[in-house]
């Protein structure tokens, strides 16, 4: 924790070189009812891909402990203890509700060991997240990650110490559904590849696995653990729509690419989705290249 500057913005907090200590204080609301005070802290620790760890001491079992992600939206994934009615779990603040919804969770507060040490990992791999408490799997959920400060969420009518926070991030992936042919692996080797690379995206393909488990099964766990599917759509292909169906089915951000001067008119189902058309051509490579960037800077 030695390295990771924290800022209390809100609440009390105490912050050492080794552990953040919530110190509980008592609000009052417009009505004049009583609560626990809430304390946010946040870090200069950029996040999107990787794993989160920490060792947290609560002594209360109502006590919230909560690291918080960004989404497409704002800070509003929240991962930790007392989530939305579950002692663990994964909860997310709706903006157009203005409420939290519970995304997955499991535990009651009866269970939970005053006495013990609870070590949290959290791992965000493309838009799978799964939480761990003392190395044992909890829960998961799919979730649009995107790259933003970690921070903490508190608050208890006791103490809650934080000790021992790791941050290790990996480079998130691209995964390319195209036809596997010339023309298409020259835009991907050309165009794909080097600008996904520019914006710190590891690129992958399906031709490109070298496991003995079924192609479907590496398809679909790359799809997830991707943070961004790019999609190649001008030739009827069935296994680029199969592909591009299952990551809008979990509302994996995609870009469509297709060639204007093959096919001018999409699908009537995927009409509606970020596509970019280009051209074939030595002008049309510097087109598809200043384009393809615009979009990605959208989406990341």
């Amino acid at each position: 924790m030695k390295d990771i500057n924290w800022l209390v913005v809100s609440g009390q907090v105490k912050i050492t070189e080794s552990k953040i200590t919530y110190i509980p204080s008592i609000q009052t609301d417009a009505k004049g009812n009583e609560f626990n005070a809430y304390a946010t802290v946040n870090s200069d620790v950029d996040f999107e891909n990787g794993i989160i760890e920490f060792k947290v001491k609560v002594n209360e079992p109502q006590a919230i402990c909560q690291i918080v992600l960004n989404t497409e939206k704002s800070p509003s994934l929240n991962i930790g203890f007392n989530t939305s009615g579950s002692l663990y779990g994964i909860t997310k603040y709706d903006f157009e509700s203005k409420r939290w919804e519970w995304q997955n969770g499991v535990g009651f507060q009866e269970n939970l060991d005053l006495k013990k040490e609870y070590h949290f990992k959290i791992t965000v791999t493309g838009s799978l997240v799964t939480m761990y408490v003392n190395n044992i799997k909890i829960v998961d959920s799919n979730q649009d990650v995107r790259n933003g400060q970690l921070k903490f969420f508190l608050s208890s009518s006791e103490e809650i110490t934080i000790t021992d926070f790791k941050v290790q991030t990996i480079k998130p992936k691209a995964f390319i559904v195209m036809q596997f042919s010339d023309e298409y692996n020259k835009l991907y080797a050309e165009v794909i590849r080097p600008i996904c690379e520019e914006y710190g995206l590891d690129c992958e393909r399906a031709d490109e696995f070298y496991t003995s488990t079924p192609i479907i099964a590496d398809i679909v766990n790359s799809i997830v653990e991707s943070s961004i599917i790019i999609a190649e759509i001008t030739p009827d292909n069935p296994n680029v729509y199969y592909e591009l169906g299952y990551a809008h089915a979990i509302n994996k951000p995609t870009i469509l690419l297709c060639d204007k001067n093959k096919r001018a008119k999409l699908p009537f189902d995927i009409s509606g989705f970020r596509t970019l058309f280009y051209e074939d051509s030595i002008v049309g490579k510097t087109a598809i290249e200043k384009n393809f960037r615009r979009y990605l800077e959208t989406i990341l």
